[in-house]
């Protein structure tokens, strides 16, 4: 072995350095959203509000996160050293970025209010799935609710749609049951679950790379993505306990052991209803072994009955979270307007005025989903990497043909592309940003210009690095995206 040149330790140095960088760029806007997170305080008036810069530093991090699967790619070649090194600087570099936000205002977000009342509710011994939080409001204040409501003070005022009672399955509502034992009402009880979660989804991230026989420094596109550490710690969306729950599923199957995968991704389905579709791709290899394949599919059907007696139970009614959400919840899509229209137009031309257009576009998009996880799951998986790129596909059309498009939906992608970094689903992590400037056009009464306009800048872009890509990924979709171990 020849002895490593000056020449040789100062590329190795340069390197690292580049690393360091780009770290350094990430961690100072999540600290400039910090510092400005006071001016985003739920009481001031969106006019009030600088959502414009803001949503130019959210862009300026996306655009700096593009270099990131260069970066990795650039080291995969390099001496153990300097990965070791990049590999460090990764590690706590995404954690300080999310240590400076741990204290910050969510910036244009409030849904946590909902999870802290019905972390209440359900750890008092309630069904939260029974009266919408207008109705708590007005509970009597003898009553066992009434004393609730009052021990909620702002956070049940500020409750999202308080006319219905909420989507969150069984699983989710024991989370937020936990941050009330935590800490009742504490926004910082739920963003140390939600942390957990996302440490608990870098490990995971991590053991399937290594499963994979892929470089760790891939975790990278995960733990330095901006929309993640935006979503996970500022907004504190629930996102971060059902990802984990997938990713377990999903390494347990890598091991071949698909009567325990079953099991997990049946508590990420009561966690939140998406991972469904990715049950062909776990059940697969059971197909084989019919009786246990019976048995999975028993363990199936009973988890989703446990979870869906509560709800049936307290009524399947226009004051369900759920039967809103499925009815009616649009936001940011660019494709699903279009559907909507030309359906519309195909019902008017039938004389079909009974049938509404919004439930059979969903019903069009559901099945397409379907249908793509079931041919993603025709021919048997080869190996751990093989089955990450496969289930990546299937979340991101998930995600792109979803008629609710929130960045926070993006966490469902975000671990996947360590396995699958395509340029157009990188390139969300910036476009989704822009988002938040619904709430300046909100702001200044032309929320129109949004919905016509600024969602094609979110998915025109997206759509159009996909359309580029499509032909190399439809030839070998599954083949690995470069990465060795190390």
């Amino acid at each position: 072995m020849r002895e490593r040149t000056s020449a040789d330790r100062s590329r190795d140095g340069g390197g690292v350095v580049i690393w360091l960088v780009v770290a350094v760029m990430l961690v100072g806007l999540a600290l400039a959203m910090t510092l400005a997170s006071p001016q985003f305080a739920y009481v001031r008036n969106l006019e009030d509000m600088p959502i414009l810069p803001m949503v130019a530093g959210l862009v300026v991090a996306g655009l700096v996160y593009q270099c990131v699967p260069w970066l990795v790619r650039a080291t995969l070649g390099a001496p153990l050293r300097r990965k070791r090194l990049a590999l460090i600087v990764m590690v706590f570099a995404g954690l300080a970025m999310r240590l400076v936000l741990v204290t910050s205002e969510p910036v244009l977000e409030d849904d946590y209010h909902r999870y802290l009342w019905d972390g209440a509710v359900t750890a008092s011994g309630m069904n939260p799935y029974a009266v919408p939080p207008l109705a708590a409001r007005q509970a009597a204040a003898a009553t066992k609710l009434g004393q609730l409501a009052k021990e909620a003070g702002p956070v049940l005022e500020r409750v999202n749609h308080p006319t219905l009672r909420t989507v969150y399955p069984p699983v989710a509502q024991a989370f937020f049951a936990v941050a009330y034992w935590m800490a009742p009402f504490r926004l910082e009880a739920w963003r140390a679950i939600c942390l957990a979660g996302d440490v608990a989804t870098l490990a995971l991230i991590l053991a399937l790379l290594r499963e994979a026989r892929r470089s760790a420094l891939w975790a990278t596109l995960y733990w330095w993505n901006p929309v993640v550490v935006k979503e996970v710690v500022n907004s504190a969306h629930m996102e971060a306990i059902v990802v984990p729950l997938v990713l377990a599923a999903l390494l347990l199957a890598a091991r071949r052991r698909p009567l325990a995968a079953t099991g997990l991704l049946g508590l990420a389905m009561g966690a939140k209803l998406w991972p469904i579709m990715l049950a062909p791709l776990v059940l697969r290899p059971l197909l084989a072994q019919p009786a246990r394949l019976v048995a999975a599919l028993t363990l199936t059907a009973v988890l989703t009955a446990v979870w869906a007696a509560p709800v049936l139970l307290a009524g399947i009614d226009t004051s369900s979270g759920f039967v809103a959400y499925a009815q009616k919840w649009q936001t940011a899509s660019a494709l699903f307007p279009i559907l909507q229209r030309l359906l519309d137009g195909l019902l008017g031309l039938l004389g079909v005025t009974s049938l509404p257009s919004g439930l059979i576009a969903r019903g069009l998009l559901a099945a397409v989903v379907a249908s793509v996880a079931a041919a993603l799951a025709r021919r048997p998986v080869e190996d751990a990497g093989d089955l990450m790129r496969r289930a990546g596909l299937v979340v991101a059309t998930l995600l792109l043909l979803s008629p609710a498009q929130f960045p926070w939906y993006t966490l469902w992608l975000a671990p996947f592309l360590a396995f699958l970094p395509l340029s157009g689903f990188v390139l969300l992590t910036m476009t989704i940003q822009l988002y938040y400037l619904a709430f300046h056009f909100l702001a200044i009464d032309a929320y129109e210009h949004f919905r016509t306009w600024v969602v094609w800048g979110i998915w025109g872009p997206v759509w159009l690095l996909l359309a580029i890509e499509a032909r190399r990924v439809w030839r070998a979709p599954l083949a690995p995206a470069g990465g060795g171990a190390g």
